[in-house]
Formats: C-alpha cells, structure tokens, sequence
C-alpha cells in the first residue's frame, strides 16, 4: 500500500468517526429519555388505572440558559381523583414523578417546544404521570452538553 492511500484511509476513517459521534449525540439522549418512560411504564398501575400512551422527550423543557432535560410520560386512563393518583405515585414511583390532569392531547406546562399525545382525550379521567431523568454519569452529561437541542 503506498503512503498516499494510507493518508486517505486514516483521514476517512477518522471523519466517519466524527460523523458517527455527531449522530450518536441526539441518538444516545433520547434513548435515555426513553428509558426513563420505560421506568415509568413498568411500575404497577393503581387500581382502575390504564396506560394509554407511553412518550419521552431529550429537550430544554423548562428554564433559561443550556441543558438538556430528559422527560418520560404516560398518559394513563384512571377512575381514581387525581389526589390519590398523586399519592400512590409518590409511594411507588421514582423520584421527580408528577401527575397531573391531562385535558387535551398538549402537554402544557413545559416552557419551550410543543409536545403532545397522540391518543384522543374523551372524558375528564386523563391524566399525565411524568419523571425527569438525570444526567447522572458522564457520558450521558458528555452527550447532554453536545446535543444543541439543549441550547
């Protein structure tokens, strides 16, 4: 092999390992939003109680300045009043796990972007259970930083 197609094929493998890197970013931060709805959607239900749907979003949801912020939700079908859902999610549910009333298909209260469900909301019996996901070893805080969807 000559000098010349060496060069090239140590300059092209180290570009396609830079791609690689950049796509790998977005890719690495929402699987871990997803695997905080995952976490979410294995807990046991309360009685009377149906999930839905199951979403998760890798974004800047709430605040100023830069960060990612990973969110899982399910929107869950329930007869129980909202207060005993917000009890038994406390008891059972990770921390940083909310409930709240779930009225139409956007979810409302998050600061930046637009997210919803996709499943038509009917009757007064929906309601969204959701947890933020921390970014809590390095690569995920490495990958947290990288993503411009964060800033």
């Amino acid at each position: 092999m000559t000098r010349k197609k060496a060069v090239l094929i140590i300059v092209s493998v180290v570009v396609l390992l830079n791609i690689a890197f950049c796509v790998s970013i977005p890719v690495v931060n929402d699987l871990h939003a997803k695997k905080v709805a995952d976490e979410l959607s294995a807990l046991p239900l309360p009685e009377n109680t149906r999930i839905a749907e199951k979403m998760s979003v890798a974004a800047k949801l709430w605040g100023n300045g830069n960060g990612m912020q990973y969110m899982g939700a399910l929107l869950i079908e329930s007869a129980l009043p909202l207060e005993e859902l917000e009890a038994f999610y406390s008891e059972s549910g990770p921390e940083y796990c909310y409930v709240r009333k779930q009225d139409g298909k956007e979810i409302t209260f998050t600061d930046h972007g637009k997210y919803g469900f996709k499943t038509e909301i009917n009757s007064d019996d929906y309601y969204i259970v959701y947890a933020l996901g921390k970014d809590d070893n390095f690569i995920i805080q490495l990958y947290s930083e990288l993503d411009l969807r964060g800033h």
